[in-house]
């Protein structure tokens, strides 16, 4: 079964277990015919009440969002996407569900399907989407949407870390190359004994550890030779400026 089958189910086996208020009864039905009808007056005189969202208990508000939801709603397994929606057949009806859900202070969109002229409600926040698992009652589905939503935040940290990490170790080695080349040009061109002591030691610190970062040989640095991440760095431009003269 799918992910919007398994929130039905749930929904239906939450009716068929408790004893429901015959409004609700009426509400959850409500919000099925407001799905199907293509006009607003095809709805009949004894549900147009519901259409008046400040007079609606939260209870029968739950029940017309549950309703249009079996109807023809949708919630697409979290794995793969974000995706709320319902469907209508009437603009007039879509509206009215968007002044339901916006009383509620969700965020819906929508759009038009042309080629099937039907009318489309739709959530794609993640955070929201769980508020109308909870709305809907379905506590089975909302554990399981937050336990994938959990997993997949956790996936995404760890690969924008990785990724990070991946960049500053590209960069870490490009920096390396750059001044490992300036050195051995100095080197070659029997210039090295001319550098200054501390040029030197900068030097041959990068010769010793050709792959690590600045803050690694600065670590490596100790008494009178203790020198900063900017000192490094600026004693490295200082190479590069010289080998580049050559």
């Amino acid at each position: 079964m799918s992910f919007s089958s398994d929130i039905k189910r749930e929904i239906l086996d939450d009716f068929s277990n408790q004893n429901i208020k015959n409004c609700c009864i009426n509400a959850e039905k409500f919000g099925e015919y407001i799905t199907v009808v293509k006009h607003k007056k095809e709805i009949k005189e004894n549900f147009v009440y519901f259409f008046e969202i400040s007079k609606l208990s939260e209870c029968c508000i739950r029940s017309v969002l549950k309703g249009a939801f079996l109807s023809s709603g949708c919630i697409v397994n979290p794995q793969s996407d974000y995706h709320f929606e319902i469907t209508f057949k009437s603009k007039a009806c879509m509206e009215y569900m968007l002044d339901l859900l916006s009383v509620l202070e969700f965020t819906p969109r929508y759009l038009k399907r042309e080629k099937i002229n039907t009318y489309v409600i739709y959530i794609k926040e993640a955070e929201q989407i769980s508020l109308i698992l909870s709305l809907l009652g379905t506590s089975k589905a909302l554990l399981k949407f937050e336990q994938i939503r959990v997993e997949k935040n956790v996936k995404n940290l760890i690969n924008r870390n990785i990724n990070c990490e991946t960049a500053n170790l590209s960069k870490t080695i490009q920096v390396s190359v750059k001044q490992l080349d300036a050195i051995k040009k100095i080197r070659e061109a029997g210039k090295f004994d001319d550098l200054n002591e501390k040029l030197k030691h900068t030097a041959i610190l990068r010769e010793k550890f050709p792959n690590e970062s600045l803050d690694y040989l600065a670590s490596k640095t100790q008494g009178e030779e203790k020198i900063t991440k900017s000192g490094l760095k600026h004693r490295f431009d200082k190479i590069i400026e010289i080998a580049n003269m050559l």
